[in-house]
């Protein structure tokens, strides 16, 4: 059976172009049976979609593409010589819309208004005030990675040198501690210090480091013990 497709081609007018957009079968019956939902037509589906996104927008939405080689629909023609022929021809939305659009960006929009029609979606409203927020988030967060690359470096320079052989003396423990040699802290001092030390090295802060807090928690059970 020949193909039907050579004998429709999209006609331009004054009110706009006929277009004949190929596509999947599964995709015209959705689109049309969203059509008929919303008591509208495949044009006004996409019409509402090119008339809302801003321009380039549409590059962002995967085209459904053309149908696959055996998605084909027989069509009987019904007048003239060859009436009674049946023909073969892709699935296809007719919609008349203005010239100009090209048939994948007609699908995307399709696409993206069943998208939208099921919850998958949806469109936002953003307003200067709302870039300009978004704006000074981005700024903040920036200025928070450099701060902590900066706290970082401080506190690798202020850091205690690890110890390779780890606590062997009760001055090794103090000194990972903080607390001068030949002193005798008590043991609510002894924790407080741990407690603030581990807020920074333990390994779920923002600073965590595994080998110091190792040190830090064999220092605390040697001087506390």
């Amino acid at each position: 059976m020949p193909d039907a497709d050579r004998l429709m081609k999209p006609k331009d007018s004054a009110a706009g172009s006929s277009y004949v957009v190929s596509c999947s079968s599964v995709f015209r019956d959705r689109v049309t049976r969203l059509a008929g939902q919303r008591g509208a037509s495949p044009a006004d589906l996409a019409r509402a979609v090119l008339l809302l996104l801003p321009e380039g927008a549409l590059t962002r939405i995967p085209d459904p593409g053309q149908p696959l080689p055996h998605d084909r629909e027989a069509i009987a023609l019904r007048s003239g010589a060859s009436k009674g022929r049946v023909l073969r021809r892709k699935p296809r939305l007719q919609m008349r819309l203005p010239a100009g659009y090209a048939h994948a960006d007609l699908r995307r929009a399709l696409a993206l208004a069943l998208t939208l029609a099921g919850g998958e979606a949806e469109l936002a409203l953003v307003t200067e005030a709302d870039r300009k927020a978004g704006t000074a988030v981005e700024n903040a967060r920036d200025d928070l990675t450099a701060e902590n690359t900066t706290l970082r470096a401080l506190l690798a320079d202020l850091a205690i040198p690890l110890l390779d052989r780890g606590i062997q003396t009760r001055a090794d423990a103090l000194f990972v501690l903080g607390f001068a040699p030949g002193t005798l802290p008590d043991n609510g001092t002894i924790r407080r210090r741990w407690r603030r030390l581990a807020m920074i090295y333990h390994p779920d802060s923002a600073f965590g480091d595994h080998e110091r807090m190792s040190l830090l928690n064999q220092a605390l059970s040697r001087l506390t013990e």
